[in-house]
């Protein structure tokens, strides 16, 4: 949660949060699918109840722990703009999807927030259950979540913005976005060599890890 708020102090115009689910359907606010050595059993996020989750620490800090979606919500502003990128790699309906828009709703923040995930197909759900909100597909070459790894999945999922890896972005690709009238964001600019090709390409927005790398 520290970190939230950090990055919102730093006056950035939103962050971006992934959230997925524990094994008692919790939504959990955890970039990787694993808990690497933070836990002794199954290391999945999706195998542990979150009642085990919570538990964990790090740097032995007791404000540093795996928050949950609603916690991450509470503080932060509602003029956030609030990229949530739901990580399921399931193609059958878990619920995730209603229980996120559910909450959003119920906050009165779906005017703020852009669903995006590598999962089109839970892009399509989102847009069936709710048509007015942002959706976005994010799209990497690098370590792709689904066997069948194509930006040709916004024919079928039709999002309205297209989340690309920075080091799999270039002009033809952009031009493709703009003519599927997607707007066009790039992740994770983590260098000064990433963002001046940011500053190159005609761009809708960025996601970065330092916000004051320049």
């Amino acid at each position: 949660l520290a970190s939230f708020t950090k990055a919102i102090e730093t006056g950035i115009e939103g962050v971006e949060i992934d959230v997925q689910y524990s094994a008692d359907k919790q939504l959990v606010v955890y970039h990787d699918w694993d808990l690497d050595t933070l836990i002794g059993t199954d290391k999945r996020i999706e195998k542990n109840p979150y009642s085990k989750i919570e538990k964990i620490r790090f740097n032995n800090e007791d404000s540093n722990k795996i928050p949950l979606f609603t916690e991450v919500l509470d503080i932060l502003p509602k003029k956030c703009i609030k990229i949530i990128e739901i990580k399921s790699i399931q193609l059958l309906n878990t619920g995730i999807e209603k229980n996120i828009l559910d909450i959003l709703k119920n906050n009165n923040i779906e005017n703020k927030c852009i669903i995006s995930s590598f999962n089109p197909f839970v892009i399509r759900r989102v847009r069936k259950l709710n048509p007015n909100i942002q959706t976005a597909f994010l799209w990497t070459k690098n370590s792709p979540q689904l066997i069948i790894n194509t930006p040709l999945w916004v024919w079928w999922c039709k999002p309205d913005g297209f989340h690309v890896d920075i080091d799999f972005l270039d002009k033809n690709l952009i031009n493709w976005i703009r003519r599927k009238k997607m707007s066009t964001l790039a992740y994770t600019i983590i260098d000064k060599k990433q963002l001046e090709k940011t500053q190159h390409l005609e761009l809708d927005g960025i996601i970065i890890d330092d916000p004051y790398l320049n």
